[in-house]
């Protein structure tokens, strides 16, 4: 149980940091729409805890659900609807989520059920779940050819009404089949976060590794470029000599082969060397992660055996 509640605040948490961020990146500024953004996912989540007592992993999916909604929305907006009114965006961003409560309270007690068992029943049941988003991408779609039609302002905004009202119409009649993906998306999120709990150990002393090799290599950049009288680097088109943060900075873009090119090895000596670094990089990497799955497993091996013998 205390274990189940860590996993349940970690998710917590993860979902509060995404919609925050969410929030903050897609609206200009604390405004009219960012107070309806987030006033309709905390509402969204309140309502859910009230209607379903005991959906925590429901009200979490929703939440996150409602967040990657807004990013298509948005997008939806900028694309096509740029210059409509703040609060004919807020209303028709508000709709389809209207129409799921809606028909999600017609729905209560089916939703109810499988709330409380934490289990979708049905076997065909996935296909249905995402049949529903072929006609609300399609009104995206059409959507799409309303730039350059010369139509007014008013015409315009009355048409994003008309497209979000008709994604409200099918959300509304499709709310029993989207709950249940929700409820399944919330148990989904309840064991990744419990497997990520069991590979904190080994990845936290894979990061250490990392880190020390990034330390290493870094400060073998700085010592070489100090020491010696030729330039070894072009920093941002410049020859001269480098500092230990961006000798740091080279290390952990060598190591993850990344290579923007802000920063350029120049002599033979320190090519040498990067190329020992990206062998190192790459093998830690993949021992690395071997081990990590191999811990975990031996770990998951050992707690069952554990409780079979008790």
């Amino acid at each position: 149980m205390r274990r189940r509640h860590q996993h349940w605040l970690a998710s917590i948490v993860f979902t509060t940091v995404m919609v925050g961020l969410i929030a903050f990146a897609v609206t200009q500024a604390i405004d009219f729409f960012f107070l309806v953004l987030t006033a309709m996912i905390v509402g969204s989540v309140v309502v859910i805890l009230l209607m379903f007592p005991g959906s925590r992993l429901f009200a979490m999916a929703l939440a996150n659900l409602l967040a990657i909604y807004t990013c298509f929305y948005v997008f939806f907006l900028q694309t096509v609807f740029r210059s409509s009114d703040r609060i004919i965006v807020s209303a028709a961003f508000v709709l389809p989520i209207v129409g799921f409560f809606i028909g999600a309270s017609l729905q209560r007690k089916p939703i109810r059920t499988a709330v409380l068992s934490e289990k979708i029943e049905g076997e065909g049941r996935a296909p249905r779940t995402f049949l529903w988003l072929v006609p609300v991408f399609t009104i995206g779609v059409l959507s799409f050819f309303l730039p350059g039609r010369g139509l007014d302002q008013a015409t315009i905004d009355v048409l994003l009404l008309v497209a979000m009202a008709g994604i409200a119409g099918i959300v509304f009649a499709v709310s029993k089949d989207v709950a249940a993906f929700l409820i399944e998306v919330g148990l989904l999120f309840e064991e990744f976060f419990g497997r990520i709990s069991k590979l904190f150990v080994p990845a936290a002393a894979f990061l250490t590794f990392y880190s020390i090799l990034v330390i290493v290599f870094a400060s073998l950049y700085r010592i070489i470029d100090r020491y010696t009288v030729v330039n070894h680097f072009i920093i941002e088109g410049t020859g001269r000599e480098i500092n230990f943060l961006d000798s740091v900075y080279f290390s952990v873009v060598t190591m993850s082969t990344l290579g923007y090119g802000d920063i350029v090895p120049t002599t033979n000596l320190v090519r040498a060397i990067v190329s020992v670094q990206i062998v190192f990089g790459v093998l830690l990497l993949l021992f690395g992660f071997s081990e990590i799955l191999s811990y975990s497993r031996k770990k998951g091996g050992y707690r069952r055996q554990k409780l079979s013998s008790k």
